[in-house]
């Protein structure tokens, strides 16, 4: 589980997004508005799941050498010359042929062609491909004499702080029959009830715990100097950890608060996305524990389970022998004696723990060890000879009537080979480009059409630690009426590669843009933040992978990269892909391989192991969806950490519905597809394919002779900035100090730029373009445009995925060439495009390109205005199917009624648009006025000077000045129902409430200054002042324009603090409650909401207990303490991310923006300052503004079940089975009792995302203070 929600800020490889972007992929701009899961496959997949894994899967981390390691032989002749007798274990057999290769690339107007006769392989090449990979040399493994053993490893990435991570090899799959869920209690156990743990509240560290399959982990990331004691937090946390795993006391008291958040969060998160995903790892894994040993276990074990049970399974488990600690940080200097202290305080620490020993007949028995195979099962594998009576794998179908769209996916399981030779590299180098072309190829079938048959295809092939094997998964999503064409276009472009393998130019494309980045990931091996390299560390020991710094991994890929050639891609993409082109006819396919070996690489030809279709109960007559969402990946809801526990065995998941005997809703028809259906349409033998055709890539969308006649046209040039550097001024090693060495820019279209170099990335850069508007912009009712506008149009921008003349797979390709990430969305206030690049090859040019022909010419498509519509009215039939969004919806429709700018639009609304009105709408937000530029990163300052004016300077001026809304979101007044109840039926009980409220704004919204005057930092106190200094103090302070942002912040963490310790915690009411302030830039005001789960039965009493934690605020004053821990949280995470590119693009967004005034250079400057001087008494000035009384609070409870439940004092509002055209039905009661009928239904896109995501569109904006507060990162 997780107990605290912790944010991580690294910033993730540009290209991975881009060499193997998902169906539906939005060419150059992807976009982070959901209804189409905009999720990266293979590649990004592989490099944020598998090489730099962050359990949370919210973070963005730096990327890792790849860990699949494949072996290859050639291929037939159809690919070209083959010349090999026989297969290869390794390499040995395939080095020493001869053979031709060829390879071309489009450059411009010019081919270019590569010819390689390559002879008789040399025994120096030969060595070489048998070389072991080398182990980071300043990776640090020991044991100790008790069996723990230790991994260290330096790093300086944040600086002054380390990770300590305690792995316990115990997971869930080592439980007994009647032991589910024990593995998840005892963490909770021995985590929250060790006294120690406690003494870290408060020093600037944060710790957490989480269980899953195959391990729990307890882990601590802290200061090297605890900010109390001034003392080293290393002995601290080593003893905390000890204490935690080894030295637990199981309390009574402790074991039943316990109880019930388990309980809790498996209730809580039993939503339909985790049934889905246990129904795939339960067929996945049919035949070992972990198709039904998840993590949380049977609710009806945990709910009885004793103490000595749990205290059995602690002492058979946690013990040294079967622990392994990680520490990784910034240790020089501080300790005194570096990496040698840090291990002897280990030795010191753990030496005294005794170990675990086997019983002995009067005497200690022999040492217990851990088991030697993680996790201890058996798998079945898809590949080597079919087995006596083995059986082709039918299709496994869960049929749910909250589920939405029709999504297969395929499996097969292959053995893990430990990557730990260079020719296993150069393989999984060579499969990466398989994989990634095939993706591309079939993003490229979801761009060509107006009406794709598919929502998304997503071709992954990754190691599992957690299940001890590479899974390769072919995954289709698509609406139900075209679940038949979905699986032909997966089927055909499988078919297609594995037949004719990939073309020479897209070998040629793609292995050039996967050395640029493995060159740019290896310039920032030493910028990559601790938790990222620890995370990594711990998955490559896991799997049997060598631990390579990416420096060394890049100059071995170097050595054989060149000698990878187009016989050798075809093969592995005939390995890997044999599983689904030849599905049902395994055995015809073995016996064509048994009479030619040479054609397959890898593991030979693969089948299939196990199919599983979750689709909708039912449709409606059209064939559209009438369900919920899916889940993002395959177990990312399993895992404690992400919240999410099963409170059901999950053999009984597939009886939980059943909908021949399930009501038809109003309007639907059934879903009656069957099981034989879709394993014919996999096996169809009508499918069409042919060879794929070339496509040009360009190497500029501008040509120089076009951008000097519009240089001679527009004579761009500099105006006067309020507040600068000169260019020359910039250091070679920046500073830490945010107010410094800023480079700022006017230009004559009137737009701003600012700038700041940093090394926190090397060779690399960000770059936001920013515009007022956003939703805010957004017309109403029904009409070309009218409501949504904004947001669909923004979004065709997405699908059409280009600019200028150029077809959207040329600038697809032109931004993997370049290693150009990009993202373009908006929210309430702003339109974003963010951009992630390589500095390398012209980079930032290749940048300012996309963004000079983004603002003069973006392309404004019918087909992907089709596209943007289908997407929407699909996200929107969703939202009555899930209990958290449509409780969220409901409250913010009772807090904003008729406000519909920051609503989503009902389908009725998003067909009535028009691509004029919507072009319109996005070009008058996209005025030259209106838009700022921030960068960030490693550039050099006087060529980004010259290419802003000549790219960004030549944009074209307008004559007539921006229009941008200004007004804020109006609350309603008592008069609307502020109390709604409302009941979703479902197999499963679950419940949910939010709170809601008005909250002020960050820039002056209480504060009593103005935001043009000179800014005057904090005064500096002596520990004793005299009341008049510190008046005058309080005065200066109260005039910043940072006190209401800094004082929201502090108000933000005290808070949460208290929900968690008194609904949480004491009261035993909930397993997670979270307040979060939604503050907006631009407009005036905005709203708070507090967010808590239960029980259906103590779900009223949750919410009741919340609110009163809020109100008591107002008469439980604020300690002083109280603010020294929000402080030192907040400045802790400051500190962390000022080595965050992506950080530093929040602080300098706005800081010339006329309609955001008190954000300047010298706000900057203070901050650190702010947070120093903040008292009590600034944080009960702020909760003045805040209305708490019950006419001013808006509250909703959803409850899942069969049944309504009994909740007074009222009236439930039933969800409906279809949406009307508004959204919802039924009928919602105020608590004064006056009703009234049918309220348009709010959708999730705008308004339920602000709430449910923990509102973070602001963190994403760049806004301020919702970047000091971290994200979703609460301390506890």
């Amino acid at each position: 589980m997780r107990y605290a929600l912790m944010s991580n800020t690294g910033i993730m490889s540009g290209v991975s997004k881009h060499l193997a972007p998902t169906a539906g992929h939005t060419g150059c701009f992807t976009s982070r508005l959901p209804a189409r899961r905009l999720v990266t496959s293979h590649l990004a997949r592989q490099n944020v799941a598998r090489r730099h894994l962050r359990p949370s899967g919210s973070s963005r981390a730096k990327p890792r050498p790849s860990q699949a390691c494949f072996r290859s032989t050639a291929r037939p002749s159809c690919r070209g010359t083959n010349v090999s007798n026989k297969s290869s274990s390794i390499f040995g057999d395939l080095v020493g042929q001869r053979f031709l290769s060829v390879a071309s690339r489009r450059h411009g107007s010019n081919t270019i062609v590569a010819v390689t006769m390559v002879g008789q392989a040399s025994a120096p090449m030969q060595e070489l491909l048998g070389e072991n990979l080398k182990q980071a040399e300043n990776l640090r493994l020991g044991q100790l004499e008790n069996g723990l053993r230790y991994v260290m490893l330096p790093n300086k990435v944040p600086p002054q702080r380390f990770e300590a991570h305690l792995e316990m090899h115990a997971g869930s799959v080592d439980e007994q029959p009647n032991e589910q869920g024990i593995a998840h209690m005892v963490e909770h156990i021995t985590f929250l009830g060790s006294k120690k743990r406690e003494s870290l509240l408060g020093t600037g560290a944060r710790s957490n715990a989480y269980t899953d399959f195959h391990h729990t982990v307890f882990h601590v990331h802290a200061p090297l100097i605890n900010g109390t004691t001034d003392t080293l937090m290393l002995p601290q946390v080593l003893d905390v950890l000890a204490e935690v795993a080894f030295e637990a006391e199981f309390l009574s008291t402790r074991i039943e608060k316990e109880r019930r958040a388990v309980m809790a969060e498996a209730q809580m998160m039993n939503t339909i996305e985790y049934r889905v995903d246990c129904q795939l790892l339960q067929y996945l894994h049919e035949e070992n524990a972990l198709g039904f040993r998840f993590p949380i276990g049977k609710m009806d074990q945990v709910e009885t389970v004793s103490r000595q049970v749990l205290h059995d399974f602690w002492k058979r488990w946690y013990f040294p022998g079967n622990a392994t600690l990680y520490l990784v940080g910034d240790f020089d200097g501080a300790l005194g004696g570096g990496m040698d202290a840090a291990e002897k305080l280990i030795r010191e620490t753990f030496g005294r723990i005794p170990p675990g020993r086997l019983p002995g007949n009067g005497v200690p028995g022999p040492l217990k060890q851990r088991q030697l195979v993680r996790p201890p099962v058996q798998h079945r594998f898809g590949c080597g000879p079919m087995q006596p009576g083995e059986q082709t794998p039918g299709v496994s179908v869960f049929r749910h009537h909250l589920l939405q769209h029709f999504m297969l996916s395929l499996f097969c399981k292959l053995p893990v080979q430990p990557q730990d030779t260079i020719a296993g590299m150069r393989a999984g180098f060579m499969a990466r480009l398989m994989l990634s072309i095939l993706q591309f190829r079939i993003n490229s079938r979801y761009s060509t059409s107006a009406c794709p048959p598919f929502m998304s295809i997503e071709m992954d092939h990754s190691d599992s630690a957690r299940e001890g094997c590479t899974v390769s998964t072919l995954t289709v999503t698509a609406e139900p009426k075209d679940w038949k064409q979905a699986i032909e276009v997966a089927v055909q472009e499988v078919r297609r590669l594995q037949k004719y393998g990939v073309t020479a130019g897209e070998l040629a494309n793609y292995k050039a843009a996967l050395m640029r980045d493995s060159e740019h990931v290896a310039a920032q091996w030493e910028s990559v933040p601790s938790v990222d390299t620890l995370d990594y560390c711990m998955e490559c020991l896991a799997l049997n992978h060598t631990f390579m710094a990416q420096e060394e991994a890049h100059v071995r890929l170097l050595e054989v990269a060149d000698s990878v050639t187009l016989e050798e891609v075809n093969a592995i993409g005939a390995s890997v892909l044999s599983y689904i082109s030849h599905y049902r006819k395994e055995a015809e396919l073995l016996e064509e391989v048994g009479h030619d070996q040479n054609g397959y690489a890898l593991w030979g030809p693969t089948r299939m192991t196990s199919i599983v279709a979750c689709i909708p109960a039912f449709m409606d007559a059209s064939g559209q969806s009438t369900g919920g969402g899916m889940p993002m990946q395959r177990g990312a809801s399993l895992t404690t950490s992400e919240h999410i526990d099963l409170a059901s065995p999950p053999a009984q998941l597939a009886d939980m519905e059943d909908p021949d005997n399930a009501d038809i809703p109003e309007g639907a028809i059934r879903f009656n597809v069957t099981a034989e259906d879709i394993a014919a349409a996999l096996a169809e033998d009508s499918i069409e394919v042919e060879a794929r055709a070339e496509v040009e890539v360009p190497e500029h969308l501008i040509s120089a002779e076009h951008l000097d006649k519009l240089m001679a046209e527009h004579q761009p040039r500099f105006l006067p900035t309020a507040t600068s550097i000169s260019k020359e001024d910039i250091p070679v090693i920046p500073s830490d100090e945010p107010s410094e060495q800023i480079m700022q820019f006017k230009l004559s279209n009137g737009i701003k730029v600012n700038a700041r170099r940093t090394l926190n990335e090397p060779k690399a850069a960000m770059l936001r373009m920013i515009a007022a508007g956003g939703r805010a912009n957004n017309g109403e009712g029904v009409g070309p445009s009218g409501a949504g506008v904004v947001g669909v149009g923004v979004r065709t921008l997405n699908e059409a995925g280009t600019v200028g003349q150029w077809a959207r797979e040329q600038v697809e390709l032109f931004c993997i060439s370049k290693l150009i990430n990009c993202v373009l969305e908006p929210d309430e206030e702003w339109v974003f495009l963010d951009f992630h690049f390589a500095m390398r090859e012209g980079g930032m040019q290749s940048v300012l390109e996309l963004v000079h022909m983004f603002l003069n010419e973006p392309t404004w498509d019918e087909a992907a205005m089709e596209r943007a519509k289908q997407i929407w009215v699909s996200h929107h039939r969703s939202l009555t199917k899930s209990l958290e969004r449509s409780t969220a919806d409901r409250v913010m429709e009772a807090m904003l009624g008729p406000e519909r700018r920051f609503r989503d639009p009902t389908p009725e609304e998003i067909q009535a648009l028009s691509l004029d009105g919507m072009r319109k709408a996005v070009m008058d937000m996209l005025h030259p006025e209106n838009v700022e530029i921030n960068i960030t990163g490693d550039f050099d300052p006087l060529e980004l000077e010259s290419l802003v004016l000549r790219y960004i300077g030549t944009v074209a001026p307008r004559s007539t000045p921006p229009v941008i809304s200004t007004t804020s979101p109006q609350l309603v007044r008592p008069q609307t129902p502020q109390r709604v109840q409302w009941h979703l039926k479902d197999s499963d009980e679950r419940a949910c409430a939010y709170i809601a409220g008005q909250a002020p704004a960050r820039w002056f919204s209480f504060g009593k200054g103005d935001p043009k005057a000179p800014v005057e930092a904090p005064m500096q106190l002596p520990r004793i002042a005299p009341p008049h200094l510190i008046a005058q103090a309080n005065d200066v302070r109260r005039r910043h324009p940072l006190y209401p942002m800094v004082t929201l912040n502090l108000l933000t963490e005290i808070m949460n603090g208290r929900l968690f310790t008194t609904v949480r915690d004491s009261l035993g009411l909930t397993y997670d409650v979270n307040f979060e302030i939604q503050s907006f830039d631009r407009l005036g005001a905005g709203w708070f909401v507090v967010n808590v789960t239960s029980t259906p039965n103590k779900i009223q009493e949750a919410m009741d207990a919340s609110l009163r934690v809020l109100r008591n605020m107002l008469t439980d004053k604020v300690t002083a303490r109280e603010v020294l821990r929000a402080r030192r949280t907040v400045l802790t995470r400051h500190e962390t991310d000022l080595k965050d590119n992506m950080y530093w693009l929040g602080l300098l967004t706005h800081l010339q923006r006329d309609d955001v005034p008190g954000k300047r250079v010298e706000v900057l400057r203070d901050l650190v300052a702010m947070y120093e001087a903040a008292t009590a008494e600034d944080i009960y000035e702020a909760l003045q503004c805040f209305n708490l009384d019950d006419n001013n609070v808006f509250t909703c409870i959803g409850v899942s079940g069969k049944q309504p439940p009994v909740l007074a004092p009222f009236e439930i509002q039933n969800a409906g089975n279809l949406q009307s055209k508004h959204g919802s039905n039924g009928s919602m009661r105020a608590s004064s009792g006056n009703s009234i009928g049918n309220k348009p239904a709010l959708n999730p896109l705008e308004s339920a995302n602000a709430v449910m995501n923990a509102l973070k569109a602001a963190a994403q904006s760049g806004q301020l203070a919702n970047y000091m507060q971290g994200g979703d990162d609460k301390s506890r």
